[in-house]
């Protein structure tokens, strides 16, 4: 328990320092990041000795975003180059590789882009995917008797999912009117209960390539926590939606 109250403190002191940052260090604190994120991802898959190019194509990316006028132009061009990159080493390591794992490894690249594009944005994302995981942790105690998918998470419910939706999408769209982000609006409300499902999508999605390459936690990083990837598995899922809707709730 004293180790996971540390990590909990570590966690929220570095969001702090996020939310307070500015310019280089804000940018070095992103980068840092999301390169921490790609290292515990190819450790899991195998392939700890192939970083240079991932952390590459991250950190160019994330530095050209922080800079370009038109960022959403980056993302297909993200995208394709992990998708390349990862079916070449596929051939060369001889390894066989889910679908799945490609898409968290190229997609993760939206954490490096997303908070870069607005600092209110950080504080909407941190909010929904909170939230929602407080809401659904609490639903699902009390009130939670139906099994979600208990292959990938047994103590998940369908209960408590509910309950994360219905309460993320409330209290998210509640941040944002109080930050002038966006009115309200069914349109709003709408977008933003869809990226509380991702939210929880992504949480689930971490289990299940958690379990198809046998590991516990995607590192040690944060004490009584695992890795950076472990707590922010969700951010990661949720951040290139929140990015691509973001012009359809008036954030741009």
């Amino acid at each position: 328990m004293k180790e996971r109250i540390i990590g909990a403190i570590l966690v929220i002191a570095y969001a702090f320092l996020l939310l307070k940052s500015e310019g280089i260090i804000y940018l070095s604190l992103i980068l840092a990041l999301g390169l921490e994120i790609i290292g515990e991802l190819l450790e899991i898959i195998g392939l700890e000795n192939h970083k240079t190019i991932p952390y590459t194509i991250f950190g160019l990316s994330t530095i050209l975003f922080y800079n370009m006028e038109h960022r959403v132009i980056l993302i297909p061009l993200i995208i394709l180059s992990m998708f390349t990159y990862f079916v070449i080493m596929e051939k060369i390591e001889s390894k066989k590789f889910y679908p799945l794992t490609l898409f968290f490894l190229y997609v993760l690249t939206g954490i490096g882009s997303i908070t870069l594009f607005d600092k209110r944005l950080l504080i909407l994302l941190l909010s929904l995917v909170w939230s929602v995981d407080t809401l659904a942790y609490l639903t699902g105690k009390y009130f939670g008797k139906h099994k979600l998918i208990p292959l990938l998470s047994p103590k998940k419910t369908i209960e408590g999912a509910i309950g994360g939706t219905i309460g993320g999408t409330l209290i998210t769209v509640f941040v944002g009117t109080k930050l002038n982000l966006f009115s309200i609006s069914f349109n709003t409300v709408f977008l933003i209960l869809f990226l509380t499902i991702i939210s929880q999508l992504g949480d689930l999605m971490e289990s299940f390539l958690k379990r198809q390459f046998n590991v516990k936690d995607s590192g040690n990083l944060i004490p009584g926590h695992g890795g950076v990837f472990d707590r922010l598995d969700s951010s990661i899922a949720v951040a290139p939606f929140l990015l691509l809707f973001v012009s359809k709730i008036n954030l741009l």
